[in-house]
């Protein structure tokens, strides 16, 4: 496939049938390809009909593409070594995009390992989260009536997907993007973490990186002005959802993945809006998780879209850390008391 648009994608052998759906909606044509796992760099090529890579770094300041995906980070971004934010400035250096299915770096700790220097040009800016749920077209077509509904006092968001699609930190780490969007920074966050071995007879508990959490995550979030919200985050869920829930004086507005539903406080539908998702080629629907992908990539790639700037990663993994934190205490945590701790603050 000759599309002009060439990327390169980073993944697991588990992610290939993700990322042949995502290439071909949004017409990319994949010209090279590796892997974390070792030994499979060659198979997961050859599975996508392009060149094989073994280094993600060595991808990133040389691969001929216009986009670089990295779907399956593993290490890269999961420590303080400044190798990785370096290798990201020369990717951006030249004129690469690079989209990322996981949260990079995975901790705010990992914030000083060069990812935030330089007063403009930041390595963590040049890395773009995929999919983020405030830049999805649901919420992008429900600004205006969000901004009728008014002040939002409380809202939930439940984020689900498999393994495939990502992991629980990157579920997190998304959901709670959308909340500090719409409420600002969580004055304390109460977690709990349940493990997928949960019922074994295993009790696990999560570490301190978003990178390689896997299972499900409740979150009650309180914010200084007395607002509240509710994080329900999962890579456990069999399959892609996304819902969020709004609730103010003008009654009840909730966004999905094709589309939203205001209710008044009376019960009544004020207002409504679900679009179906266009067929493939074949007559096949894509999944909720390949087409808000392929919307995000093309949104990347299109010059004409304003970049909407970078979201706060430092208040997004110190909320991601204390919400770990919590779960690991039982108690509830403060978000700016680790940016204080990481010097972010």
């Amino acid at each position: 496939m000759d599309t002009g648009r060439r990327v390169a994608v980073w993944l697991s052998p588990e992610q290939v049938g993700l990322l042949k759906e995502v290439a071909a909606g949004a017409e990319l044509e994949i010209v090279a390809a590796g892997s974390p796992s070792r030994g499979h760099s060659g198979g997961v090529a050859a599975d996508l009909g392009c060149k094989s890579s073994d280094d993600l770094r060595g991808m990133l300041t040389s691969a001929q593409a216009e986009l670089i995906v990295i779907a399956a980070p593993e290490a890269f971004g999961a420590s303080a070594n400044p190798d990785d934010a370096e290798a990201i400035a020369a990717a951006a250096g030249r004129g690469v995009k690079v989209a990322t299915l996981e949260p990079i770096p995975a901790a705010a700790l990992d914030l000083s390992g060069g990812w935030i220097a330089g007063d403009q040009h930041r390595p963590v800016d040049m890395i773009h989260f995929c999919p983020l749920a405030r830049l999805a077209r649901p919420f992008r077509e429900a600004t205006e009536v969000m901004e009728q509904f008014g002040h939002i006092r409380m809202m939930s968001v439940e984020s689900w997907c498999s393994p495939a699609e990502g992991s629980l930190g990157s579920r997190l780490y998304s959901a709670l993007e959308l909340v500090v969007a719409v409420l600002g920074e969580a004055e304390s966050i109460d977690a709990t973490y349940v493990a997928p071995s949960h019922g074994t007879g295993v009790h696990s508990l999560p570490g301190e990186s978003l990178r390689g959490l896997h299972g499900d995550l409740t979150a009650n979030l309180r914010f200084a002005d007395g607002r509240g919200a509710a994080v329900v985050a999962s890579n456990q869920g069999g399959r892609w959802n996304r819902t969020v829930t709004m609730l103010g004086r003008a009654g009840r507005l909730r966004i999905f993945d094709d589309g939203f539903e205001w209710i008044s406080p009376e019960g009544k539908k004020l207002d409504e809006s679900r679009k179906s998702r266009r067929e493939r080629a074949d007559g096949v629907q894509p999944s909720h998780a390949v087409a808000a992908l392929v919307d995000s990539l093309n949104r990347l790639l299109d010059p004409a879209i304003p970049d909407p700037g970078p979201p706060d990663h430092a208040t997004l993994l110190a909320m991601s850390q204390a919400a770990l934190l919590s779960a690991r205490t039982g108690q509830a945590e403060s978000p700016a008391t680790i940016k204080h701790m990481v010097g972010a603050a």
